[in-house]
């Protein structure tokens, strides 16, 4: 929280993160943006918060960053619908708290939403697991986009391809595994196509 006040009080404007919008009692590890609001409030008094989330109307989400952007808000508490269409170009920091539970592809595009204008800027992953580093130092070596989206693709699997599940690995894949062979697929359907023709 120091190095968030630092950037306060330096003129720039922070992002915090959340992996959901309210507490949960299935997941009760899990920072929530709604029930933080009121803590950083407090704690950074003199400083505006806002809270945007998926589930606010679109005319709230677009008054909130407007208020961001005008420097009406200093920390915005945000979900992930931050990751792509925001520019705020003097927003400096952002802090993403259970990192680990957003993929590296979706990393790699929340911090994008800093380091936009002439500040330098920092983005800060908080974790709640050390098994999670190793994953996400990936993040710290590169900032190419289709790298990280294949990193992501081999250490979390590509989860279900008409399902809801995100990760994990396709047991109807008993012997091709689609983040290793998927050159071979791509293969496999490029002749498809030029037998069909």
């Amino acid at each position: 929280m120091g190095m968030m006040l630092d950037e306060l009080e330096d003129g720039g404007k922070v992002y915090l993160v959340y992996p959901i919008i309210e507490l949960s009692e299935q997941l009760p590890q899990l920072r929530a943006a709604s029930a933080d609001f009121g803590v950083i409030s407090h704690r950074f008094q003199g400083y505006n918060c806002g809270l945007l989330h998926g589930k606010m109307r679109s005319e709230e989400k677009e008054e909130t960053l407007r208020k961001f952007r005008s420097g009406e808000i200093h920390i915005l508490l945000a979900t992930q619908v931050i990751e792509i269409g925001v520019d705020v170009p003097d927003a400096s920091m952002m802090v993403v708290l259970n990192s680990e539970r957003f993929g590296i592809a979706q990393l790699h595009q929340l911090r994008g939403r800093v380091g936009r204008g002439t500040k330098q800027s920092k983005c800060i992953l908080v974790t709640s697991t050390v098994s999670s580093l190793n994953r996400l130092k990936v993040l710290e070596q590169s900032s190419d986009g289709f790298y990280l989206a294949n990193m992501d693709l081999l250490l979390r699997g590509p989860g279900d391809l008409l399902g809801k599940k995100q990760s994990g690995h396709l047991p109807e894949f008993p012997v091709a595994r689609l983040e290793v062979d998927g050159n071979i697929l791509e293969d496999a359907h490029v002749a498809a196509l030029v037998i069909v023709e």
